[in-house]
């Protein structure tokens, strides 16, 4: 019994000590978190995010410090906070969607399960247990009349967590927001084409893919130029930028609409270029994203589509949800046009052309999708300043 009541504040120690850690680099991940947890207040996340992992830390090194009052007021602090994580994890189980989680910084696995439960609840009996170690004295006298023996019981305790942890493989941190950036060959090259080039149905049938409909990538000249497949392309300006996003024809993926009513990709950008920014509810970064969706729709409007691709039917959104896109929401059914699209999940983001291809995309991530969009804005602006595009009208 000794052994297991030393061992509980030499694993919670370590357990703060790695979260800690694992906070300090990674804050937007832990503000991402607290709101797919819904946490409330959250105009006071980016303070608690900024907070917490230093708090963490000085809890794990300061139950050691051998003075028997503080250690016990360290425990308790502890204790309580192993069961504020339980309950905000057990609370997020009862919720119908997939939550993902940060407790425990990038080193944890990212996904709100039974298994997160369950390390939970093992958690708080291990603060339970300080509390009992701290009050008896135990570890204050262990500190001091056996500090060898501690030494060797808290090695073989980390040694066993690195072994558990090469044996499981460890775990990876949230991929929409760890993933590399996309590199230059999926950024909105055919912003401006995507913008202006011809509808699928429109006099001219769209050249190669390098013509994007017959306008020129970003960076070009004129955007209304138009080649079919017997033009002749050699006086094409010969710009590096022109090859740098190869333009693939827009995959036969489907969308459900409010009514029920179902269409394709291709249908949807038939006539008029379209931004989808596929997003779910419950997702911290997917949160973000929302929330810089009104701001898109207001801008990008006056050139093309803006899209809210959710997980799931438009009746069935957040009234919260609804009022940051409006109508420009769609249902991703099964997730079949996201994974057409080759998007690695939500948050993602992709360009339709109106000439049948793909324009830029699809990236993945929070922070990358927002600047993907707000790449896309500022290439409409120059092409504007440029002439290539009419200037909007208020």
């Amino acid at each position: 019994m000794t052994t297991l009541l030393i061992a509980a504040p030499i694993l919670l120690s370590l357990t703060l000590l790695f979260s800690g850690l694992a906070k300090l680099g990674a804050r937007q991940g832990t503000e991402d978190a607290m709101t797919s947890l819904r946490i409330p207040l959250r105009s006071f996340h980016p303070s608690v995010a900024s907070v917490l992992p230093v708090v963490e830390i000085v809890l794990a090194l300061a139950v050691w410090i051998p003075f028997v009052p503080l250690q016990v007021m360290a425990s308790v602090v502890i204790a309580l906070l192993m069961l504020t994580y339980l309950v905000i994890i057990a609370r997020a189980l009862s919720w119908e969607e997939t939550v993902e989680c940060s407790c425990f910084g990038t080193l944890a696995s990212p996904t709100v399960s039974r298994t997160t439960l369950i390390r939970n609840i093992v958690l708080s009996v291990l603060g339970v247990l300080g509390v009992i170690a701290a009050g008896s004295g135990l570890m204050t006298h262990t500190l001091v009349r056996q500090p060898l023996a501690l030494l060797g019981l808290g090695t073989v305790l980390i040694l066993a967590v690195l072994v558990t942890a090469l044996a499981i493989g460890g775990t990876t941190p949230e991929a929409d927001e760890t993933a590399p950036a996309a590199d230059g060959s999926r950024s909105p090259r055919g912003a401006r084409s995507a913008a202006s080039a011809q509808p699928m149905n429109g006099a001219q049938p769209a050249g190669s893919a390098q013509s994007a409909g017959g306008a020129q990538s970003a960076g070009g000249a004129a955007a209304s130029a138009q080649f079919t497949e017997s033009d002749d392309v050699d006086g094409l300006p010969e710009e590096d930028e022109l090859l740098d996003y190869e333009r693939d024809r827009i995959p036969a993926g489907v969308l459900q609409r409010s009514d029920g009513s179902l269409m394709t990709l291709r249908q949807l950008a038939s006539h008029r270029a379209a931004l989808l920014v596929f997003v779910s509810e419950g997702c911290g970064p997917c949160e973000r994203v929302l929330d810089q969706m009104p701001r898109w729709i207001e801008d990008l409007s006056p050139f093309l589509q803006v899209k809210a691709v959710l997980s799931r039917p438009v009746d069935q959104l957040r009234e919260r949800t609804t009022g940051r896109v409006g109508e420009h929401a769609l249902h991703d059914v099964q997730f079949s046009a996201r994974e057409a699209l080759g998007g690695r999940g939500a948050p993602s983001a992709v360009l339709l052309g109106a000439d049948g291809l793909l324009a830029g995309g699809p990236v993945s991530g929070g922070s990358t999708v927002i600047e993907f969009v707000d790449e896309i804005w500022e290439q409409l602006q120059q092409a504007q300043a440029e002439g290539e595009l009419p200037v909007a009208e208020d």
